[in-house]
């Protein structure tokens, strides 16, 4: 949080699970949290189809953060249920507060909230993931006590050097 914006009343924060009326929100918050000069390698990408498709799917593990009829904040995960296991994992798939809002204690509130919501729905494992340089998102989750940390490398190919691509472009000039 700046030094020039005032703590906000967690006391009156609503989290909620989110509701159609949210989409809009969520969607622009998501659009200034998830920036591609913030998040150069994101191997998923943010875009109307996530919070839509969360939603549609798994809207009982789709969460907002309210404060004074503004959503501030959000955390969007789905259940995953292996065939044939016992386990069920929850997956906190997005989460983001207000950038004027950061270190409030919001990202706090949603993490709790997300994980009673996954205990209900009987997961045994919640799993979050980010970029290993993000050090803010690190020090929160594990102090929401994710540990067990793997490394995963994700690659990306530029194709626009590819010869077709050369030559679709060509075609289309």
């Amino acid at each position: 949080m700046s030094d020039d914006t005032p703590t906000p009343d967690l006391d009156s924060l609503d989290i909620r699970e989110m509701e159609l009326e949210d989409l809009s929100a969520v969607y622009a918050l998501g659009e200034k949290v998830f920036t591609a000069d913030m998040w150069p390698s994101l191997y998923r990408t943010w875009d109307e189809y996530e919070p839509v498709s969360l939603f549609n799917s798994d809207g009982e593990f789709c969460l907002v953060a309210e404060l004074n009829g503004k959503v501030v904040g959000f955390a969007l995960g789905s259940l995953i249920e292996k065939r044939h296991s016992a386990w069920s994992y929850g997956y906190l798939t997005w989460l983001a507060v207000e950038p004027g809002m950061a270190r409030s204690g919001i990202a706090s509130r949603l993490i709790q909230e997300i994980t009673e919501v996954f205990i209900t729905a009987r997961a045994r494992m919640m799993i979050v993931d980010t970029d290993a340089e993000n050090a803010p998102a690190l020090k929160l989750f594990r102090k929401h006590g994710f540990d067990n940390e793997d490394q995963h490398i994700y690659l990306s190919k530029n194709l626009t050097s590819h010869p077709k691509y050369r030559r679709m472009r060509r075609r289309k000039s």
